[in-house]
């Protein structure tokens, strides 16, 4: 894809009030310093991104007056045509700012920048013609591709990301297929990274270097280790004529043993009898302390009986006297709720009696208004009246015999409870007097028999104790109790009196002889401890030779290692270097120990990008962007600010704007 500016018109940004450059295959713009040919650049890159060349965003659009005062409520503009393959497109970026007058207020206040934007003349929004640029070409390719300073300004990392983009992937296998130990090398990662592999052979080296490190040591050990060698046929004399001696000492313990048997089978049977006679006497001494004991309760006997007798009567005495009181309190409770009954039914019966003679003297009361026609008001006629004087009076007497005959039948219902509470009482009376007697004659009997027994009880005490003879005035007066103590006694002095068997020297002298044997049994093994010290020197010596021949095939891989990574990165130059004709990249920093690390450094003829000079920085900016031109095929305007330090630059198939400092040109021209 060919890009080509064909027209660029600025109005109002920066420097620049009014300002049309049509534009050609090459095209130089002269000007003196600060007449505004790098302006043409900001303006193009402003009218595509919202940038200056520099990349910034937040710059003065705006032209400034001597004072260095930006001019106000005017409008920024560029606007252009761009050609993409021939089809042609018309941009227009406009910069305004926001002039607002509030009601009531006299001036207008400013309120803020907007961006308006055209494409082919068609309003469109930041979004939509931001989406619009980058579809005809992305803002960092663009940067790449324009300015041949650009590319060289970058970090190293995003220098070498790109060449690594257009360089194309380096496998592992194309490497190992320039060299069979390159091959083997691949065949050993099983899965592994090449530099998880680095890593494990690090850590491999490591160790063994560390044991490598501890052997010596280990194998001084074993040297110090090994005890001096001995005479081993006179230690052999030595211990057989020990072992003799031991056995003998032995012998002479065991035939004691058998002698201090004997003794105490004839100790344990003297125990034993000593035991039997001692069962023997406590037997007697529990039977004499059971018949002490006897006595003395059977002398407290009477007494106690006694005394428990007077305080069972009195006990008893206690609660008939409190059953009698609760018998006369209980019948006075009893007695006195009848007699209120009998005094509320004789209240009742007099009542009936008043209104009995009441109701009896009652007379007939002949109502005259029954004798008159409640219709017309006419008297009934004589014999209707005496009819019905005559039904009034025997309807009065109907009804008196009736009440008559309701009082009475109340008052012999009344006459007949006040029979049964008077019954009540006469009951009461004779059930209480008949309990009443009993207890009096049970509280009579037991006084009587408290008498008695307090008599009887006071004549036992005046009578006094009887003696009781002590346990040990028994013991002295039982026979076979003092004849076994006399034996017991005879035969703990004779067990006291028998010989001690002592062999506590020949013990000590056994165990003398024994750890002289065991001195001599541990000499006899140096020889083997020799022998085992010597084995282990031998595996350790062995050892460090594996160890040592691990590490060397260790160090080997390591190599092939490094030496494959150079490959890589050899070809990785190789590449990319040889897709430039002027710039040269070195993308890798030999490292003292012959290690690498990755880098980028741009150069020409071997001299760093910061210390060329600028003809030689613009002839290798424009190789960069050839190259980088044909890797995303596309072609942009090339802008070559400082034209004039530079007699030529390299072909190139983009279109080119070259910025020329020309003192005479006031004012930019165009040619």
């Amino acid at each position: 894809m060919n890009i080509f500016l064909k027209t660029l018109t600025i109005i109002n940004f920066k420097g620049i009030k009014n300002f049309t450059v049509n534009f050609k295959e090459v095209t130089n713009i002269y000007g003196a310093n600060a007449t505004g040919k790098t302006t043409v650049f900001d303006a193009f890159t402003f009218l595509l991104f919202g940038k200056d060349s520099s990349d910034k965003k937040d710059f003065n659009i705006k032209p400034l007056d001597q004072q260095g005062i930006a001019a106000q409520r005017q409008e920024n503009e560029v606007s252009g045509v761009i050609e993409v393959d021939g089809q042609q497109i018309t941009v227009r970026h406009v910069h305004k700012e926001k002039w607002v007058k509030k009601r009531g207020e006299e001036e207008h206040e400013f309120t803020g920048n907007e961006h308006i934007y055209f494409w082919n003349e068609v309003p469109v929004n930041a979004g939509e013609y931001q989406n619009k640029v980058n579809e005809v070409l992305k803002e960092h390719v663009f940067k790449l591709i324009t300015n041949p300073l650009y590319f060289p300004s970058l970090k190293w990392q995003d220098q070498r990301s790109v060449l690594q983009d257009i360089a194309g992937e380096i496998t592992d296998e194309d490497i190992a297929s320039t060299d069979k130990k390159f091959a083997a090398l691949i065949d050993q990662l099983s899965g592994k990274s090449l530099k998880e592999f680095k890593t494990m052979i690090s850590a491999q080296k490591k160790n063994i270097k560390q044991q490598l490190v501890e052997i010596p040591g280990r194998i001084d050990e074993a040297e110090r280790s090994k005890p001096e060698p001995v005479d081993v046929e006179s230690v052999n004399k030595q211990l057989e004529s020990l072992e003799i001696e031991y056995s003998n000492l032995e012998k002479a313990i065991l035939d004691k043993n058998e002698a201090n048997e004997l003794e105490n089978a004839e100790v344990r049977k003297i125990q034993q009898r000593i035991h039997s006679l001692k069962l023997d006497n406590q037997a007697i001494e529990a039977r004499i302390r059971q018949e002490h004991q006897k006595e003395i309760i059977d002398s407290k006997s009477a007494s106690v009986d006694a005394s428990a007798k007077v305080d069972k009567l009195e006990s008893s005495l206690r609660v008939q006297k409190s059953q009698l009181g609760q018998l006369n309190k209980s019948h006075a409770d009893h007695i006195e709720r009848i007699n209120r009954d009998i005094a509320d039914i004789e209240s009742r019966m007099d009542s009936l009696r008043v209104l009995f003679t009441a109701t009896n003297a009652k007379e007939v009361q002949i109502n005259n208004d029954d004798f008159v026609c409640h219709g017309c008001g006419r008297p009934y006629e004589d014999h209707d009246i005496e009819a019905r004087k005559a039904k009034q009076i025997e309807l009065f007497n109907q009804n008196k015999i009736n009440e008559l005959n309701s009082i009475n039948e109340r008052g012999i219902s009344l006459k007949s409870d006040l029979a049964k509470r008077q019954q009540e009482i006469s009951d009461a009376e004779s059930q209480a007097n008949s309990l009443r007697t009993t207890l009096e004659a049970t509280i009579e009997t037991l006084s009587s028999d408290l008498s008695s027994a307090k008599e009887e009880l006071e004549a036992i005490k005046n009578n006094g104790s009887v003696h009781v003879v002590s346990v040990e005035e028994r013991l002295l007066d039982e026979h076979q109790y003092q004849a076994n103590a006399k034996e017991i006694s005879d035969l703990t002095t004779s067990l006291e009196n028998r010989p001690q068997t002592d062999y506590g020297d020949l013990r000590v002298k056994k165990s003398t002889i024994g750890a002289e044997i065991d001195s001599l049994r541990r000499k006899l093994n140096v020889s083997e401890l020799i022998d085992k010290a010597e084995n282990r020197i031998s595996e350790l010596k062995d050892q460090e030779k594996t160890l040592s021949q691990e590490l060397a095939d260790l160090e080997k891989q390591e190599f092939t290692i490094e030496r494959f990574e150079k490959a890589k990165s050899d070809e990785l130059e190789s590449r990319v270097n040889g897709m430039f004709k002027y710039a040269k990249f070195r993308l890798f920093n030999r490292l003292i120990n012959g290690g690498e690390e990755p880098t980028c450094v741009v150069t020409y003829e071997g001299v760093p990008f910061p210390d060329l000079n600028n003809a030689a920085k613009v002839q290798v900016g424009i190789d960069i962007i050839n190259t980088l031109s044909a890797y995303y095929g596309v072609t942009a305007p090339v802008f070559l600010d400082n034209r004039e330090s530079v007699s030529k630059i390299p072909d190139t198939a983009a279109q080119v704007i070259n910025l020329i400092v020309s003192p005479e040109d006031q004012e930019l021209r165009v040619a």
